[in-house]
């Protein structure tokens, strides 16, 4: 039976630890294999899993944590005391332990107080080993110089079994010798609880040298009664409320552990603090499995503070409250588990960043408040996750409140607030329930997104790629704030903030429920709910659940980190510490969120339009407006995306011939010409991928001049006698004369095609073709680039070749048109292109003109990670249009030239 038990050995260790507050954080992940240098973009939005992509440029890079060293000691019961009696010899008989409670008080067994007649006269603390010198390095022994014994405590009954010890003077505090706080509440939370003592290992067995400690359950007292009833004389009455019981199936603590601590290790600070929970009392024969009987320290509460206060004539009501208590000596604990990479002999590896619990330093920008203009109506902490600029996901319950529908959002402050536009809430959801807890918040204007706010992206899986995540909290400052070193140099901050403590997923099977939501769930958790937990405590009052907020994860994605919800917070206490908390899962209720946020999204048993009256080649109504013939499938790549995205399809005659957009559909060409080759035929000459990246130029960008030297803009060579540019650019110069090559040469011009559509007033058909009057021949320095011809998608990572400019391309990301368009008065076509920057330039540097290139260089290699060898093929993707970001830093607007592939057959 001793195996069930721990040695305690005092070494002085030194901890070699990596630490950084902003860093004890759940690292990013990389679950997915996509890259940035293929990553595509689709032209209509199709998916909600598409944040990677569309707030591509607010995602971040980077994580360091630096380290620190410093001395530490073991110090899991610095609070232990062992009580004796000096015999006339000198010798000391140690007979009951005790628990120091203040830095000069003793709380034990009030039977412990008297043994045949005398009373106890000393205490010691810091040695583990009491019976040999050998670990007496921090030992301190004092005086006992008044017994204070429970005032209701008689020697003839167990009841009221509690007294207090003063000792002739204040313990010097160090990491080996500090008071344990007091448990108050008499709800008693805990699975299991730490029994210390000295006492005998088993029935007829010698008692130990060693401090030994047991882990047992808490027994209710209805069970414990069965095993005591009332025949005792000395539990006439039976078990009552102050007392209670703990046990284990093969060990119960034995009567030399009298007046030792049954106590519960409490998290804060990333250190462990004990909590007394019971006062060791009396039990049967040791080691027979029948529960302990143990006096409740917070029956007592009141009478231990009172009782100290008046003896010490002062106040301490503060001191004894849990978090204060914690705090007082938070440099003295000892470190949670988590926390210690290693351990030897003589040292232990602390890695800071391992810490449960972790302040917000920004990874819950995404988290908004939810307010009611009406005051009488309000409630207190709920709160709403971004999704989108206009989008906040929250629960159904915190969508109204005493029926009144919520009014605003709010940011990082009162006075930062935007007006509530829409509320969808689940279907399914109802009152004081804790199914389909979920609503969705239209906002009326948008959220500008920055490096200091930025949305969370949904996760799409019901499988969760990591153990662990970060739950969304608040609570004190100062309770949780990573404390490190021996030195007490602690602010009290009771100010609340944001925490991101990290939990592990949990099976709903073993889904420890806190039993005050249990009526709210009649059905049990479904596979909508997600659990995490923590088997630690908190200190009491350390975190609550925001709900509404996210349960999260950062993870790598298109070499970027972004913040993934798996689920809102839902309910729950302390944060997932010691009991479960619960969120709803966003993926269990996609298809819904797909029909509130997607337009024309269908579900699986939607209707499908049929047109019997149509048949091929025969116009028809797309919708939004668009017109669209009749045309088999094969010919309509825009049908298999529609199909993909679970977007509305109409149909024409039958299932084959579909309504198909006219810039969608595919012509028959019986030959290939020099655009659908172009990447292969110049592989060999093709440039450095990593430095087309760097350089301001490219082998295909040519410069076109007009009759005054400084009017100029760009094209690109697509063959080896044509060059598209913008339609703009060739106004802009009144037809170009000549052409600058890359290499410095100067061709001549034989002739230019504007497109016939070209209206200049809305930037429609912006396009325009310059053909020189002679071939190029092809090399190094000078090549035509390939054009991108996918209809449906588009790079996501682009490079834009300016004008007038010996700067590296900037970085752009692709856009939907639908985020574009609210930047923008005029309507931007299905043929038109958006990108923004992803690092915004300064002016003048960010003014674009017409013409410039928008390019994307393909790896020839087809790997989505380059290697440092790599070379690529550039593709035109589209060219500067207008816009207005050169004063706004708005998104451009470009001629998309994919939308002009067949125009460009016809006039080459």
């Amino acid at each position: 039976m001793i195996d069930r038990f721990k040695s305690v050995i005092a070494l002085c260790l030194v901890i070699i630890a990596s630490f950084d507050e902003s860093q004890c954080k759940l690292y990013p992940i990389s679950p997915f294999p996509d890259e940035l240098a293929t990553a595509m973009f689709p032209n209509e939005r199709m998916s909600l899993d598409d944040c990677h992509l569309r707030y591509y440029k607010h995602g971040k890079q980077g994580l360091v944590a630096p380290a620190f060293g410093e001395p530490a000691y073991l110090r899991e019961f610095a609070h232990m005391a062992a009580i004796g009696w000096t015999k006339p010899d000198g010798t000391i008989s140690w007979k009951c332990g005790g628990s120091l409670v203040w830095d000069n008080y003793v709380l034990t067994a009030a039977h412990c107080v008297t043994d045949n007649g005398s009373s106890p006269d000393v205490a010691r603390f810091g040695d583990i080993n009491i019976f040999s010198d050998e670990d007496d390095q921090f030992a301190q022994q004092l005086r006992i110089v008044q017994i204070i014994r429970h005032p209701d405590h008689r020697f003839s009954t167990t009841y009221n079994d509690i007294a207090l010890l003063k000792l002739e003077a204040n313990v010097t505090l160090h990491p080996t010798v500090s008071p344990a706080c007091l448990w108050k509440d008499e709800d008693i939370r805990f699975p299991t609880l730490e029994a210390t003592g000295w006492g005998d290992t088993g029935f007829a067995q010698e008692r130990t040298p060693t401090l030994l400690k047991v882990t047992l359950k808490p027994i209710n007292n209805s069970e414990c009664h069965e095993s005591y009833g009332t025949s005792l004389r000395r539990l006439r009455e039976g078990i009552k409320n102050h007392q209670m019981c703990a046990g284990d199936e093969r060990m119960d603590t034995c009567p030399g552990d009298s007046g030792g601590p049954l106590q519960v290790r409490l998290l804060h600070n990333g250190k462990m603090t004990p909590f007394l929970v019971g006062v060791t009392s009396f039990g049967s024969a040791c080691g027979n499995a029948n529960p302990g009987v143990y006096t409740r320290v917070s029956s007592f509460f009141t009478w231990i503070e009172e009782t100290i206060r008046k003896e010490e004539n002062f106040p301490i009501s503060w001191n004894m409250n849990p978090i204060t208590c914690a705090l007082r000596f938070v440099h003295l604990r000892e470190y949670e588990d988590d926390l210690i990479q290693s351990r030897s002999e003589d040292y232990l590896s602390i890695d800071g960043t391992k810490a449960h619990m972790t302040f917000n330093y920004g990874e819950l920008n995404h988290v908004v408040t939810i307010g009611w203009k009406n005051r009488n109506v309000r409630r207190n902490n709920c709160s709403g996750t971004l999704i989108e600029d206009d989008v906040v996901l929250t629960l159904a319950e915190c969508a109204s409140n005493a029926g009144i529908a919520a009014s605003y959002i709010e940011l990082k402050d009162p006075s930062d607030r935007i007006d509530i536009a829409e509320i969808r809430v689940h279907p399914a959801y109802r009152a004081n329930s804790l199914y389909n807890n979920i609503a969705v918040l239209k906002l009326k204007k948008r959220v500008k997104f920055n490096s200091n706010r930025t949305p969370v992206c949904i996760w799409y899986s019901h499988n969760i790629p990591s153990p662990q995540l970060q739950v969304a909290g608040i609570g004190r400052t100062d309770i949780n704030k990573l404390n490190y070193g021996d030195m007490f140099d602690f602010v009290y901050d009771p100010m609340e903030t944001y925490l991101l403590p990290r939990a592990s997923v949990n099976t709903n099977q073993n889904c420890t429920i806190p039993r005050e939501f249990l009526p709210r769930l009649s059905n049990g958790l479904a596979n909508e709910h997600l659990c995490v937990g923590n088997p630690i405590f908190l200190v009491p009052n350390s975190c609550r659940l925001v709900y509404g907020a996210p349960m999260q994860l950062p993870m790598y994605r298109t070499d970027r980190f972004y913040t993934f919800a798996y689920g809102l917070n839902s309910f729950g206490r302390d944060c997932g510490f010691g009991e479960a908390a619960v969120s709803t899962r966003l993926h269990s209720h996609m298809d819904w969120l797909k029909t509130v946020l997607l337009p024309n999204f269908r579900t699986a048993n939607s209707v499908q339009f049929v047109n019997p009256d149509l048949k091929e080649d025969d116009l028809c109504d797309y919708g939004d407006d668009t017109r669209g013939v009749c045309t088999h499938y094969e010919r309509c790549p825009k049908i298999w995306d529609d199909f993909n995205a679970q977007r509305i399809v109409h149909f024409c005659s039958s299932s084959r011939i579909v309504c198909c957009p006219k810039r969608f559909i595919l012509k028959e060409r019986l030959t290939s010409d020099e655009l659908d080759s172009c990447s292969a035929e110049y592989r060999n000459l093709h440039a450095n991928y990593y430095d087309i990246l760097q350089t301001s130029s490219a082998p295909h960008i040519v410069t076109l001049l007009g009759t005054a030297a400084s009017n100029r803009c760009l094209g690109s060579l697509i063959t080896k006698s044509i060059v598209v540019t913008a339609a703009s650019c060739v106004a802009l110069l009144n037809s170009p004369r000549q052409a600058a090559m890359a290499d410095g040469s100067i061709a001549q011009i034989r002739q230019t095609t504007v497109h016939p559509n070209y209206d200049r007033m809305r930037a429609a058909n912006d396009i325009a073709l310059v053909q020189l009057q002679r071939p190029i021949v092809p090399t190094a320095e000078v090549i035509p680039a390939c054009i991108w011809t996918n209809l449906t998608h588009t790079p996501l990572h682009l490079r834009l070749y300016r004008e007038n400019t010996e700067d590296p391309p900037p970085q752009m990301v692709t856009m939907y048109n639908t985020d574009c368009q609210r930047d923008y008065t005029q309507k931007i076509s299905a043929d038109q292109l958006c990108v923004d920057q992803v690092v915004p330039l300064d002016p003048p540097n960010s003014c674009y003109h017409a013409g410039d290139q928008l390019v994307w260089p393909e790896p020839d290699n087809g790997e989505d990670d380059p290697s440092a060898d790599a070379t690529a093929a550039s593709h035109v993707v589209g060219f500067y249009s207008y816009g207005e970001q050169c004063s706004s830093n708005n998104p451009g607007v470009f001629t998309r030239i994919s939308s002009y592939v067949e125009w460009i057959r016809e006039n080459i």
